[in-house]
């Protein structure tokens, strides 16, 4: 097991659509819990740079250059793509991409499903998939924007659970939003 991830520290300045200034530190799994509506999603596509912002350290990196995978509400996996498809797209087109995305579902427990569709999966087998497929990215941050909200509690449990192990085992702080206290 990898020692805890070390600090990130991130500075974000954000005019539109909402005023913020902000700065924080990532250690291990941190999460932002806060009520809807008050920019928690914002500021997560702000960092990611799918909001314009100034962002330190990655606001001079173009988004897909930026060392962040973006878990995004809805896990956004391709439907036309089987599992291990999903979880091979960010990975380079070599002759390894294949074992290498089965690999990486065999880490979240999915390797036995890895032919299926999104459509074919359950809300936490997808979420495992889209977590494989973010960490296929092998990033130095990685951002989860209501992980558990499309989940029941027992999956929730699970897949909480299994989100923390791997960030453990991965190394990668990660930056939560949920207005779920259980999450926090």
């Amino acid at each position: 097991m990898k020692p805890s991830a070390p600090a990130l520290h991130i500075h974000c300045q954000m005019q539109q659509p909402l005023a913020l200034d902000i700065s924080l530190q990532v250690h291990g799994f941190t999460v932002l819990l806060g009520v809807s509506g008050v920019g928690k999603s914002s500021l997560l596509k702000a960092v990611a740079g799918l909001l314009p912002a100034q962002v330190n350290p990655y606001g001079d990196l173009a988004v897909e250059q930026r060392p962040i995978a973006y878990l995004p509400q809805g896990y956004a996996l391709f439907p036309h793509l089987r599992a291990w498809e999903n979880v091979a797209f960010p990975l380079s087109r070599s002759a390894h991409r294949h074992m290498d995305a089965l690999a990486l579902l065999q880490r979240v427990g999915l390797e036995d499903l890895a032919n299926r569709f999104p459509s074919e999966l359950s809300g936490g087998q997808k979420q495992r998939v889209a977590l494989a497929r973010a960490l296929a990215r092998k990033p130095q941050l990685l951002l989860l924007d209501e992980p558990t909200s499309a989940l029941d509690m027992a999956t929730r449990d699970e897949v909480l659970d299994e989100l923390v192990r791997e960030v453990h085992e991965f190394g990668i702080p990660v930056l939560a939003v949920s207005h779920d206290p259980h999450l926090a």
